[in-house]
């Protein structure tokens, strides 16, 4: 349509439903003449289903949509095989329609090849309105169904089969099943030709450019291991992830100043700290710069906060298996950056918080921004902290304990949390190792009294660890304040004999 001075105005979304109503219309026709000769269970119905279900989606109408291409994933799987490329795009096709629209489609049964035979070619059924948990089973189970196919077409090795299994990782661990997870992003590093879980941090890097999603593979893995406190995996995996994250920043920050003006980039700390020269590090393939991103991807925005958290990983694995040099080397490097990322963000935020043109409902936006920056620099000291306690360097443990402890009871936000008991508690164990048993009792009460205002159960085994640390303390305490006099403090008793000569003293 044109209007006044040859203007096209573009067709409002009625109009255009109009014309794909018309489309899918004349598509049923189709399919209903389809059925009536080749029949209902040959792969051309399937993939006419497929196009009215994309139609159907185009109109927004994501339930009807989600349903077409259902019946179509059940139809080739019958017709073709659980392991032909239409059946896997098909089922991807579907899953993609979950990941993005699925709080508005129902729950339906798995179009696996077992259910799909015994429905007759999929026409399904339904079970309710699916939630969260809902959707994401069902995109689970999409995925792992589109695995085989994609597999048989494109081999073990190859970007789009990583991608998937990060996207299966992604969603077991959502799911919190930490091991199926593991696996998944395991599966996902040999898909994109990473070495193996035995290959040092610099094997098998080369000198090829770095997938994107590869670095983030690793980070996920760092972190799954160290929750299930698997510490010499967290070590294989994070020295590897620390060694790709150093290598890809500059390629990374050079990407996202490639898309962002130089105004925005200069408002945040990762702008700031992408300013400098970049150093000769390989490129990644522009196909690999523009290819899909999956939920795990580190962006600019997120790289010091994974950089940090890696370090962290490495310092408690560290820790955990009583190599404290190197922990408290990972250690000091976390809280070196940690500060750094409290100085260049907090005079922004500070600012804003503090402008007078920033409205109320920014300043509450802004303050846990802030007190995330001081929780990750007293998460840094305990850290080191422990570090130096464990090694029995007395010293630079309390200069890394006591100013965690006044940055937390600086707030009132986090002067009561469990951060804060955690603290009290290492520092009234430090004061029973340094003998001092009253500043021991007390930290170690006030731990207590934290643990117990947190829901913290009293059979935990942080809390009986505590208490009997707190009974030593006491005990030791009060032996002192029973003990005879030393010799010294014996007083001396001075008396005069009968010549007048003094005796004794």
């Amino acid at each position: 349509e044109e209007e006044g001075e040859g203007r096209v105005v573009r067709p409002t979304f009625a109009r255009r439903r109009a014309l794909l109503e018309e489309a899918v219309s004349t598509l049923r026709r189709a399919l209903e003449l389809e059925n009536s000769t080749i029949g209902a269970s040959h792969p051309v119905a399937a993939s006419t289903l497929v196009r009215i279900g994309k139609l159907r989606y185009e109109m927004r109408e994501y339930a009807a949509a989600a349903w077409d291409i259902r019946r179509a994933v059940g139809i080739l799987r019958n017709a073709l095989g659980g392991n032909h490329p239409q059946v896997g795009k098909t089922t991807l096709l579907l899953a993609s329609i979950y990941e993005r629209h699925g709080e508005s489609i129902v729950t339906p049964v798995a179009v696996s090849s077992s259910s799909t035979t015994s429905r007759g070619g999929g026409s399904g059924a339904t079970s309710g309105a699916a939630d969260g948990n809902g959707r994401d089973d069902a995109e689970l189970e999409l995925y792992v169904d589109a695995l085989e196919p994609l597999k048989a077409t494109l081999g073990e090795v190859h970007p789009e089969v990583g991608f998937l299994y990060v996207k299966i990782g992604y969603l077991y661990g959502k799911k919190g099943d930490l091991n199926l997870s593991l696996l998944a992003y395991k599966a996902a590093l040999k898909a994109y030709g990473e070495p193996s879980s035995d290959a040092s941090p610099v094997s098998g890097g080369g000198g090829g450019a770095i997938h994107p999603e590869v670095v983030s593979i690793w980070v996920q893995v760092t972190r799954h291991s160290t929750t299930l406190k698997s510490w010499r995996d967290v070590l294989v995996a994070g020295r590897r992830a620390l060694f790709m994250l150093r290598r890809s920043k500059n390629t990374l920050f050079q990407g996202a100043r490639l898309t962002t003006s130089a105004t925005n980039s200069s408002n945040n700390y990762e702008g700031a700290r992408s300013v400098s020269p970049p150093q000769q590090h390989p490129r990644v393939p522009a196909a690999s710069r523009s290819s899909k991103k999956s939920h795990i991807q580190i962006t600019c925005q997120t790289y010091y906060d994974t950089l940090f958290a890696t370090l962290q990983c490495l310092g408690q694995a560290h820790t955990s298996l009583s190599d404290y040099p190197l922990a408290r080397d990972a250690c000091s490097e976390s809280l070196r950056l940690a500060w750094e990322m409290a100085l260049s963000s907090s005079h922004n935020l500070c600012s804003s918080i503090s402008g007078p043109a920033t409205s109320s409902k920014e300043k509450n936006e802004q303050v846990p921004l802030l007190t995330d920056l001081i929780l990750r620099i007293i998460r840094a000291l305990k850290r080191l902290g422990k570090a130096h306690l464990l090694e029995r360097h007395y010293t630079p443990a309390l200069e890394c304990f006591l100013p965690s402890l006044e940055l937390l009871r600086s707030s009132a936000e986090t002067e009561s949390t469990l951060d804060c008991a955690s603290v009290l508690g290492s520092l009234g164990f430090l004061y029973l190792k340094l003998q001092r048993y009253n500043e021991s009792s007390n930290f170690l009460r006030e731990c207590l009294r934290l643990y117990l205002r947190n829901g913290v159960d009293e059979n935990d085994r942080e809390t009986r660890k505590v208490q009997a640390w707190l009974e030593m303390a006491e005990s030791r305490e009060d032996e002192i304040c029973a003990a005879p006099p030393s010799f010294l403090e014996i007083p001396t008793i001075v008396f005069n004999d009968e010549n007048g000569d003094s005796i004794g003293g």
